[in-house]
């Protein structure tokens, strides 16, 4: 299809959207993170190529949708561009977004994946993911061994010292760059960086080295890599390897065959050879850090504490998550903001920075700090925290609010050089033992997904003395004349690293871990000593794995078909469905289902699929558990104080004693015209005053029809669920099937309707900004703002069109009554987008392009002041 799209700047990424029907569109606004290639290994290796994301819808959808999205997915012309499909990344491709490349590029790409659709589906992310630190080197000597030879692992490589030391510089003088950059638009938001004198220069860089002390990149850590070097691709962890054991070795990089992607080529007839001495690469090598080891704290879930005993979850897990939510709840009734910003960043920072909405609330949450004017209760506000808490306390009423002790799992394998010979190492420490730096003695390893309570992994803790005398003792055994000295070294730089938890492989593989940066927790019993007895107690059942296992590999044209199936929708479906089944004490049923689980988590990557009849069945015999029909509350309102659970639903048990512990902030919420006086004394005139209300009457047009829209798709859907659940205990097949594609039917037009109402929302945002931004408004900021809160004072919206137009000058008229230092708001970059009215009262949003502009058509407004919207479709 042809397309009029923006032309692709540097490191750019366009993103198009697919809905069920297969329509493309482009998407209005963008996400930085997602929508450029900056630090990432890509354009360095190819650096005129041009890069698309594509989002395709989640859930189900039937053989006719499914084919619509694949094929439109399949080619994709726009501008005169014609990109194709090309792969993704393994949580991407969970989430439905697939990348497509220009097809000038398309064949090269195809040859670094082997043309192999199912490697595609996460091996392409390599290319793509952002990176802490760069280096692009010409000439590196890369040696690639089979897993486990020269103290490698799963994964997990080397990297000489003078190499790293390299990435070091690179990443601590790209954050100074960048801090000082930030310190300088805080201090004079108007002027550009190139007006920076000197004096001020210098002052700035020496504030900024103190702020990212320590944030460098540290020498005693673990680090996940992304790495491009002739035709393939690496990805893993790396130690660090002196460059007197990578000069023995002859190699600056060592890699264990598991990290090559999608794999390492071994020319027929010379594998025995790279078994003895592996295979070296002398080539270009682009490398980047992507994530680096540190001590971190994991949010528990429900499906960690639906495996606790009974004696746990009440002396243990609910006392303490009692503690959290009433921290919380004093945090609300005493307007103590910064306590309440303290708790929903310990969860969820990352939705506070990539949600525009909560960047504004925030701020406006530090202005007012303390409470005194009592911001919390701003409609609009308000409605932003019910929304976030809501994400928090579904999390907290069924997982129990507990904060874990977290980890980058790392293994314990080393390479180390003296007196001209190497040590080497790995997998030596006992396979129910780890090292880590914790004060428990023994622990439950946690790594999510958890499939079944048997991923819980019981361990005990090895101390520091006991690591040294093992690793002494091992390397004497091996010759080594100052055994204690290289040990002492060993422990130092590559065993005791910076929140690492270390274990053997074959301890780390029992609930799917590896050594590619994966995350794990840990259950420690001096907190929570009966959860811990109970699971070195009890006995492990055996794992139902799939033998004979092989890998899918279909034709490279497929790989629509391939990105579709990847989007595992029946993954989350299938772990719903287990926890329905321990909620209601079908213990087999459940059991049953992990291996299920399990084949769908295979099913990308072997020839495998989840048996649907088994699915189907347990699920027509289980009752849905009813707390999981609140998992995506929009707000904390939503969550209802008490859901019927059975007695043998620990999690709908504990959801209602911590649920009816929770605030109740539309309680709180006042009405739009408590604030009138919020901001006043400013000289507004009339012609202020009548343009802010034309300019609110459009926007509240536009967030009327859409929160119509979207109550009215709800309310089909929960219809529609109704009359499936009396449908399932009817004898009528076909009625059965009736009721599957009713909810199915309605559950497509909700998802459209929300897909819908984001663009409107979007592009009306940025309308609204642009007005606000325009030249004739740059002076008497503050009279603006007071003239648009009188206008929505007179009516019953919730100021949310005040903190778009004025974020800015709302929090600092906070700041200037609370005698508090203002905030910066971060707001969107408006530099390419425009907007205008023609003759006939049409509104358009525009930007440009090559040659022209695409223009989004937002409203009409007639004769007599009515509004009539686009349809935005």
């Amino acid at each position: 299809m042809q397309n009029n799209i923006t032309t692709q700047k540097k490191n750019q990424v366009v993103v198009f959207d697919i809905d069920s029907q297969g329509n493309v569109t482009q998407q209005l606004t963008e996400n930085t993170q997602e929508t450029n290639l900056e630090n990432t290994l890509l354009p360095l290796f190819y650096p005129e190529i041009k890069v698309a994301l594509v989002n395709v819808p989640m859930g189900f959808l039937d053989g006719f949708e499914e084919s619509r999205v694949a094929n439109a997915m399949a080619r994709i012309e726009c501008n005169g561009t014609v990109y194709l499909p090309v792969g993704s990344s393994s949580s991407a491709a969970k989430e439905g977004k697939f990348y497509l490349v220009d097809a000038a590029h398309a064949q090269a790409i195809g040859q670094r994946l082997q043309h192999w659709p199912e490697a595609a589906m996460h091996s392409f992310g390599i290319l793509v993911s952002p990176c802490r630190a760069l280096i692009d080197v010409p000439d590196v000597t890369v040696l690639v061994v089979k897993d486990g030879q020269l103290g490698t692992n799963d994964c997990r490589g080397w990297i000489k010292r003078s190499l790293f030391t390299q990435l070091q510089q690179n990443h601590d003088e790209e954050l100074l760059s960048k801090r000082v950059a930030r310190l300088w638009k805080e201090i004079y938001p108007a002027a550009a960086p190139e007006d920076m004198d000197e004096e001020t220069g210098l002052a700035l860089i020496e504030e900024a080295k103190r702020e990212i002390a320590d944030k460098r990149l540290d020498a005693h850590c673990l680090y996940q890599f992304r790495m491009a070097f002739e035709n393939t691709q690496a990805k893993g962890c790396f130690k660090v390897m002196e460059d007197d054991a990578a000069e023995l070795l002859g190699a600056d990089i060592v890699l264990p065959a598991s990290s090559i992607k999608p794999e390492l080529l071994i020319p027929r007839g010379l594998e025995k050879l790279f078994e003895k001495e592996g295979r070296k690469f002398r080539a270009r090598v682009v490398l980047g850090i992507r994530d680096v080891s540190e001590p971190r704290t994991y949010a528990s879930s429900y499906q960690l504490v639906e495996n606790a005993p009974e004696d746990s979850i009440q002396l243990e897990i609910l006392p303490e998550s009692l503690r959290q939510v009433r921290k919380l709840k004093t945090a609300v009734q005493a307007g103590d903001y910064m306590q309440l910003l303290e708790l929903l960043c310990q969860e969820d920072a990352e939705v506070i920075q990539e949600k525009e909405e909560m960047r504004m609330v925030e701020a406006a949450l530090r202005a007012d700090g303390k409470g005194q004017i009592g911001i919390s209760r701003f409609p609009y506000i308000n409605n932003q925290i019910n929304q976030v808490l809501a994400r928090w306390a579904w999390r907290s009423a069924t997982g129990g609010g507990l904060r874990l002790p977290g980890f980058m799992l790392g293994d314990d394998g080393y390479l180390f050089a003296h007196k001209g010979r190497l040590y080497s190492g790995s997998d030596w420490i006992p396979e129910n033992k780890a090292i880590a730096a914790l004060d428990c003695g023994r622990g439950l390893c946690v790594r999510y997904p958890i499939r079944s309570v048997d991923d819980l992994l019981p361990l005990e803790h090895l101390g520091s003395a006991e690591v040294f005398h093992d690793l002494a003792e091992r390397l004497e055994s091996e010759g080594c004349e100052d055994a204690g000295l290289v040990a002492e070294q060993i422990l130092t730089n590559q065993l005791w690293l910076k929140g690492v938890y270390v274990l053997h492989s074959k301890t780390a593989s029992k609930n799917g871990g590896d050594y590619d940066g994966d995350g794990v927790c840990v259950v420690g019993e001096d907190c929570f000593q009966r959860f811990v007895k109970y699971c070195f107690e009890r006995r492990i059942e055996a794992a139902h794995e799939q033998k004979n296992k092989v890998k899918m590999r279909t034709p490279w044209f497929n790989l629509p078909v391939v990105a579709m199936k990847a989007r595992g929708s029946q993954i989350g479906r299938i772990t719903d469905l287990k926890t329905s089944c321990l909620a209601a004490g079908e213990s087999a049923a459940a059991r049953e289902l992990v291996t299920q689980l399990q084949l769908a988590l295979d099913s990308l990557k072997w020839n495998v699929q989840p048996d649907r009849e088994v699915i189907d069945r347990i699920h027509k015999q289980v009752k849905h558990a009813p707390w999981l029909e609140y998992k995506r509350a929009i707000t904390l309102s939503d969550l209802p104080k008490h859901v019927p659970a059975a007695e043998t639903d620990r999690i709908g048990n504990i959801y209602n004693i911590l649920r009816e512990e929770m605030p109740d902030l539309t309680a709180a919420k006042a009405h739009i015209s408590e604030f009138k006086m919020l901001v006043s004394g400013e000289a507004v005139t009339r012609t202020m005053y009548d343009e802010c209300r034309y300019v609110n009457s459009v926007f509240a047009a536009v967030v009327a029809r859409a929160s119509e829209r979207q109550e009215r798709h709800h309310a089909e859907c929960e219809k529609a669920s109704s009359e499936l659940e009396e449908a399932k205990l009817d004898a009528n097949r076909m009625l059965r099937s009736q009721k599957y594609n009713a909810i199915k039917k309605a559950q497509s037009l909700r998802r459209l309707g929300d897909e819908r109402r984001k663009k409107e929302m979007k592009a009306i945002n940025t309308w609204v900004r642009l007005w606000a931004a325009a030249p004739e408004r740059q002076e008497k900021r503050a009279a603006w703002l007071q003239a648009m809160l009188t206008v929505i004072c007179e009516g019953r919206g919730n100021g949310a069109i005040l903190l778009t137009a004025f974020p800015q000058e709302f929090v600092d008229r906070l700041a200037e009554l609370n005698g508090t230092k203002p905030v910066r708001v971060i707001v969107p970059d408006l530099a390419r987008y425009s907007s205008r009215i023609d003759a006939e009262g049409r509104a358009f949003l525009t930007e440009p392009i090559e040659g022209g502009t695409k223009e989004t058509f937002l409203f009409r407004k007639g004769r007599n002041g009515e509004i009539f919207l686009g349809t935005m479709e």
